[in-house]
């Protein structure tokens, strides 16, 4: 693969190529063009693809400036691709009402980093007293219209305010080329991670107490809530495991098992039932790659295993036909899974 300028600027020293063939690792060493060129050998016809700098907060962007979708490169019978790159996206927020970032760095740091964490406020909080339940959902970045991050958001400002749901919602950035590491709790062999229990104590110890003294939540187990996708979804899972006096429930969405098996062979050994009454809402997309099979009948696994492991919990899940691995399904299916 090829890349030359089509800005009439040289091309920035680093860039790589982040996809759906390296888990969307945005500074991955395996994938950085050399001279202009990458030379690549993967056993499939096509990749979702983009360009980086070696973070999301360096992705490329279209001609004018604006966020370009992903890249659908084909490589079917291709010896040769060029791509053109005109440049990274502008790093302005401009968050949707009710949205804002906690800017105390204090208690924002995370492995001696300042980590962006936003805060969706309901529609009524300015004008009542009340007192809310919390959903901490990861990947913040891709949560909000109007903020930085993928190009496909959850939009989930827009839906709860539409729905009027009494919800405050924590959505933690993610830590670019880290966010594999925070977001599994053991190593895979293939794609490293393995630190997500110290990210949940983040959570656990400094999150949770500064939104709780700063916000008008509800500051009990029985109202807090937590989520994500993908990786997200499997390190929630974990979550409500390991935390299991923190968390009432986790949504789920098109969680990522296989890259951590080790969250079910736990779910296996389990001892239950002392881990409290619990709300896993599990959703996948019956079109999720090329093993979406495979990760249809692991969240049919998980959700069997709890019901074995956990009779009182309370269980949901959902297959949704030709449902892909991506922002636009989790968006579509986020407004039932609150319901």
């Amino acid at each position: 693969i090829s890349i030359q300028s089509g800005n009439g600027k040289p091309l920035p020293e680093a860039l790589y190529l982040a996809g759906n063939f390296n888990n969307w690792n945005p500074a991955d060493s395996n994938y950085l063009f050399k001279n202009g060129s990458l030379f690549i050998n993967l056993n499939r016809d096509s990749i979702a693809a983009k360009i980086t700098g070696g973070s999301w907060e360096l992705a490329e962007a279209d001609a004018d400036g604006s966020a370009r979708p992903n890249r659908n490169i084909n490589l079917y019978k291709s010896s040769e691709i060029s791509l053109t790159f005109y440049g990274f996206e502008s790093h302005t927020n401009h968050p949707p009402r009710g949205v804002k970032l906690i800017t105390d760095s204090s208690q924002m740091m995370f492995e001696s980093q300042f980590r962006r964490v936003w805060v969706y406020l309901p529609h009524d909080y300015s004008a009542t007293r009340n007192r809310y339940p919390v959903l901490y959902l990861h990947d913040g970045q891709n949560l909000f219209k109007g903020i930085l991050g993928s190009n496909t958001k959850w939009a989930i400002a827009g839906c709860l305010d539409s729905l009027q749901l009494p919800l405050i919602v924590i959505g933690i950035e993610h830590g670019g080329a880290k966010r594999i590491d925070e977001l599994s709790p053991f190593p895979n062999a293939k794609y490293g991670g393995g630190k997500g229990d110290a990210y949940l104590s983040f959570i656990d110890t400094q999150l949770i107490p500064y939104v709780d003294s700063n916000f008008r939540s509800i500051p009990s187990a029985g109202h807090r809530y937590i989520g994500g996708s993908s990786l997200g979804g499997l390190i929630s899972l974990w979550a409500i495991l390991e935390y299991p006096k923190r968390y009432k429930g986790a949504l789920l969405f098109s969680p990522a098992y296989w890259f951590n098996p080790e969250v079910m062979e736990s779910l296996v050994k389990a001892q239950a039932p002392d881990k409290g009454q619990h709300r896993v809402y599990q959703m996948i997309g019956d079109s999720e790659g090329s093993n979406a099979q495979a990760a249809v009948s692991n969240m049919l696994r998980c959700d069997s295993l709890l019901q074995s492991s956990f009779p009182s919990w309370q269980l949901h899940h959902k297959v949704v036909a030709g449902g892909k691995h991506n922002e636009e399904l989790w968006q579509n299916e986020f407004a039932e899974a609150l319901i």
